[in-house]
């Protein structure tokens, strides 16, 4: 709970994984004896403000994750997902206790979010009712027209890449995404919704964490399998 009010967790990993032609789902893969779905879940049930967590899932990796929630004491619900990351997130805000109102999001594959980023996330959130983590840009963004010729280029101070966790206020969140499950708009993360069904609510960016990767290709196993071997040598 944060100020007595009961905070859900909703950790989405329903994705397909296609951009890796891999014959394992995403989540299931595995950085040094772990699977990145572990290494979330490590993080994620350290933190005691979480009244509940909800994992949702394929209903093809039940057996995998069934295996992998006996290794925690903490109870972990699961619920199926859906067919994009926002449809699943919806999936998971529809299985929250009766009880919710703060709720944080968080992609199952983005392993290395730090139980600092999360406690910064959710100390926002006593006063801001949305709370998306970024990190600022560090290449120049070039907006293109349909053409795929410059349009233009935003000014880089104010270009940030939107990360998870994220955090809210399930009162607010949830109208919002019947709205969008209705609606023909295309969003790429929670935050986006204020932008089209509640401009007057402020989304608060906290700074995220460069090594808060989202594992989608091959090139990001990598990455993640040489950031776990700096980070034990580290010790």
């Amino acid at each position: 709970m944060i100020d007595g009010k009961f905070l859900s967790a909703i950790v989405t990993a329903a994705g397909s994984g296609t951009r890796m032609n891999n014959s394992i789902n995403k989540p299931y893969l595995e950085i040094d004896g772990k699977t990145i779905i572990e290494l979330t879940l490590d993080t994620i049930t350290s933190i005691d403000e979480f009244d509940e967590i909800i994992l949702v899932i394929r209903p093809a990796d039940e057996d995998n994750i069934r295996s992998i929630l006996k290794k925690y004491d903490r109870d972990i619900k699961y619920v199926y997902g859906s067919t994009t990351r926002e449809k699943s997130t919806f999936e998971g805000l529809k299985a929250c206790n009766k009880n919710c109102e703060l709720v944080l999001t968080h992609d199952g594959v983005r392993p290395f979010a730090s139980r600092k980023l999360f406690y910064d996330t959710l100390s926002h959130l006593k006063k801001c009712k949305a709370v998306v983590t970024a990190t600022k840009s560090k290449d120049t963004v070039k907006i293109a027209d349909e053409n795929m010729h410059v349009d233009f280029t935003p000014n880089r101070d104010y270009v940030y890449n939107i990360q998870t966790p994220q955090a809210f206020s399930y009162q607010t969140l949830f109208p919002m995404y019947e709205k969008y499950i209705e609606s023909e708009f295309k969003i790429t993360d929670d935050s986006q919704l204020f932008e089209f069904f509640d401009r007057h609510t402020k989304v608060k960016i906290v700074e995220g964490e460069y090594s808060n990767i989202k594992i989608t290709t091959n090139e990001d196993i990598l990455f993640a399998r040489a950031y776990v071997e700096s980070k034990r040598g580290d010790k």
